[in-house]
């Protein structure tokens, strides 16, 4: 069992509600419903008491709940306990795929030029909300991520950084105009779309929502957790996609690809450095160099 799914009904369980879980969680009311779903059909039991307006946790569900808040406690100490024994680790870092693939190779490129004999570098991707849950247990030094507005970041050092265009994204062999057009255009298509927890993924699903719209509303929608085959089979003219303008730059500027914008919609999503405050006792280190290096690279002062 994956501690998501222990993580999601512990969430429903405290807050009392689906949708406050969600919100908790910065992923879709469906998504936790069908966590909680997966996790009563493994154990074979209903876990939640439904008939009343606040869920409350069934017999069984008392008990799973008890041995998921244990478990996830000892997750997170095993987490920090393998960290606090890394003595000669000397950077680790996590980002979002996007900003992984488009900026990662430059800075590390410049990184190892002056660094180039470190034997403990950690850099990892993954979505959002876990990035911040494994930053906030201890895991990393320094994070990037990109995100919607759902994020509480006040018990964190954060770094606004320059925020990310989102675009759709088509073949030019399937002729649907460049610039702003209607959304009736591109629900005519296929969408290749990440998994759920993905922000990209998040931000179009409430945009098609404000807009009475969903993805079931495509010609068919999907799920590829692979950047790199999305953007192939959306070249191929395989259908459409909605993604950072920065990781499809050369495929628009090279013609091989045309954007397309939907008025009303949200195309820009926020963009967070996370800055573990053990980095800022540390001044000539090689984590604060890395910093420097992604300061200059987006024009921000220096930290």
């Amino acid at each position: 069992m994956e501690s998501l799914y222990l993580r999601t009904l512990v969430e429903v369980v405290n807050t009392g509600s689906i949708s406050k879980a969600a919100e908790t969680l910065c992923v879709t009311q469906p998504a936790v419903s069908r966590r909680i779903k997966f996790i009563e059909e493994q154990y074979g039991y209903p876990l939640l008491d439904r008939s009343g307006q606040t869920l409350l946790p069934t017999k069984p569900g008392k008990l799973v709940f008890e041995k998921a808040v244990k478990l996830l406690e000892i997750e997170r100490e095993l987490l920090s306990g393998l960290k606090s024994m890394r003595e000669n680790k000397s950077i680790s870092f996590i980002c979002t795929p996007t900003f992984g693939v488009v900026h990662l190779p430059t800075i590390m490129r410049e990184f190892m030029m002056e660094y180039n004999d470190l034997a403990d570098l950690s850099f990892m991707f993954d979505d959002p909300v876990n990035i911040v849950e494994a930053f906030r247990d201890g895991m990393y030094d320094l994070a990037v991520v990109e995100h919607c507005e759902c994020f509480d970041f006040s018990d964190l050092s954060t770094v606004a950084v320059s925020g990310d265009e989102m675009i759709f994204a088509s073949s030019p062999a399937l002729e649907i105009p460049t610039g702003n057009i209607s959304p009736d255009a591109l629900f005519a298509q296929n969408i290749f779309v990440r998994k759920e927890s993905c922000c990209a993924r998040k931000l179009l699903e409430d945009n098609l929502r404000a807009i009475g719209r969903e993805l079931s509303d495509f010609k068919s929608f999907v799920v590829l957790d692979d950047l790199h085959m999305i953007i192939q089979l959306t070249r191929e003219g395989r259908g459409v996609s909605f993604l950072s303008r920065e990781l499809l730059q050369n495929e628009v500027d090279s013609g091989l690809m045309r954007e397309h914008r939907i008025d009303n919609f949200k195309h820009c999503r926020k963009r967070t450095m996370i800055i573990h405050s053990d980095c800022q006792q540390q001044p000539d280190s090689p984590i604060n160099f890395f910093i420097d290096i992604l300061t200059t690279r987006f024009g921000l002062p220096a930290v």
